[in-house]
């Protein structure tokens, strides 16, 4: 994880316009961020080359992604994503997987393709999500969450399964608490609230849920209170644009991620990884136009960043998105085919940024430093372009950015959510150290800490005791050595 003060700023930018001010406000503290990431189902293996392409954040043809997407496939055939995750996790990313079917002795049409998953199956299908879990994990994978299935809620002629939402609920109820990870569901694919509310409004169901994820083709595109209100983590987890132009990069996609992150999403996960047309990287590990754009975010928003308050639209085709790390971060993106000035004001920045630019003619260039005068400074945005703004205390370079988390660490739950007196973090250490637990509230003020010295490697159990605590959102950060991991809390009373 990063150990320097970072504000990040991701622009896009738009045509000729006096320059009107963007406030950054790090004192009022959005959602989390889990990361960026690309899915590799279908894809066979990775190349170490792109492998690194991917998941390494050493320079500035490297994605830095931190999230890895893979697919399981029905008949146990799952060496080759086995393989592609060990070399993800290995440089960092987390791993998440996604069923596009049952096995087919467990549905009703003893097909891969269509009909549902038996009821009297619901059992077994949770030994068998479980039996995929313990094989990434014999394999060294620890695999972060399981997702129940992708897209439910769709009839097409490949790999699936229909699931209505009342279905979803009771295999929650029934079956979910004894899935061995964090459980994804329902990916509709237009994100429909009408698969995920049930859930939510079922109080067993939504125990049973941690993630809600889902895909945004031709709608789902908004902000979702209800999870927030539940205390859930938000992934947009597939969508894709062919075309690798300009034009598509930056009005499209730059802004599609501007947008999920704008509501509240946690993470974003985009389509393949390296397959043709819809591609971040091409085979041999280049990056594509596409590529770079993402590397935009994925490179400079970390997880554990939070996003926080900032102007959205500063000005016409202007759209901004700010983060703030362990110490100090901002994040920002312009859609004109003109260029623009823009100026943006911090509440807590007074040294430098450091100028990052992608547009028809450049690929994440570094466009040197500029130095901030009361707290503001004021730059001229390419036309149709992308920008990312990373301000430190020094010069800070690309490859001064680290995303390795030490092999090993993790933390495993922060759930049942609701917090309360008796619910406990749970984490696992690879070897001997020290933890230290902070909780913050949502205006970043530090309300408890918790300290534990040379604590033994394995599992272990760590209670926040928030009976004293007002009702309301919180944040808590959980440190062991260089590894460091942000969760979103809710107290209720």
């Amino acid at each position: 994880m990063m150990k320097r003060n970072i504000f990040l700023i991701i622009l896009v930018v738009s045509a000729h316009c006096a320059a009107q001010v963007a406030n950054i406000n790090a004192g009022n503290i959005k959602q989390y961020i889990d990361g960026f990431g690309a899915s590799t189902a279908w894809h066979g293996q990775l190349t170490e080359k792109e492998a690194d392409a991917a998941f390494s954040n050493d320079n500035n043809n490297q994605l830095g992604l931190s999230i890895l997407r893979i697919r399981i496939d029905p008949n146990r055939n799952n060496y080759d994503e086995m393989k592609n995750a060990q070399k993800a996790n290995a440089r960092g990313a987390m791993v998440f997987a996604s069923p596009w079917t049952p096995p087919a002795s467990m549905k009703t049409n003893n097909n891969t393709v269509g009909g549902e998953l038996k009821e009297s199956s619901y059992a077994d299908y949770a030994t068998y999500l479980n039996a995929f879990t313990d094989y990434m994990s014999d394999n060294g994978v620890p695999l972060y969450a399981i997702s129940l299935q992708n897209e439910p809620d769709i009839h097409v002629s490949y790999e699936s399964c229909d699931w209505s939402s009342s279905q979803m609920v009771k295999f929650l109820k029934e079956n979910g608490a004894s899935i061995n990870t964090k459980v994804i569901a329902p990916e509709s694919f237009q994100f429909r609230r009408s698969m995920s509310d049930p859930i939510l409004n079922d109080s067993t169901a939504c125990a049973n849920l941690d993630i809600v994820g889902g895909h945004i083709y031709g709608a789902g595109l908004a902000s979702y209170p209800l999870a927030e209100q539940k205390g859930k983590q938000i992934w947009m987890t597939e969508h894709y644009i062919n075309e690798d132009d300009i034009n598509t990069c930056i009005e499209k996609f730059a802004k599609e991620i501007i947008d999920c992150l704008y509501r509240n999403m946690n993470a974003f996960i985009w389509w393949y990884l390296r397959q043709p047309d819809c591609n971040l990287i091409n085979r041999g590990g280049t990056l594509r136009k596409k590529g770079y754009v993402m590397a935009h975010f994925s490179k400079f928003i970390r997880p554990g960043y939070h996003r926080i308050d900032a102007t959205y639209r500063p000005q016409s085709g202007v759209y901004l998105v700010a983060f703030k790390g362990e110490e100090s971060v901002i994040v920002v993106i312009n859609l004109n085919t003109s260029s623009k000035d823009q100026t943006f004001t911090f509440d807590d920045i007074t040294a430098q940024v450091q100028k990052y630019t992608t547009s028809e003619v450049k690929n994440l260039s570094n466009d040197g430093i500029i130095n901030l005068s009361d707290n503001s400074f004021t730059t001229t945005l390419d036309g149709k372009s992308i920008t990312t703004f990373v301000s430190t205390k020094t010069n800070t370079r690309i490859n001064s950015f680290n995303s390795s988390i030490p092999q090993g660490y993790r933390l495993e739950q922060n759930y049942p959510n609701p917090f309360n007196s008796s619910t406990a973090i749970s984490f696992y250490l690879p070897s001997g150290s020290y933890v230290l637990l902070k909780v913050f509230d949502m205006a970043g003020r530090e309300v408890a800490t918790v300290v534990n010295k040379d604590l033994a490697a394995g599992k272990h159990d760590r209670r926040w005791d928030a009976s004293n605590t007002a009702s309301g959102v919180y944040f808590y950060r959980l440190q062991s050595g260089s590894f460091v991991e942000t969760r979103k809390l809710v107290v209720l009373r």
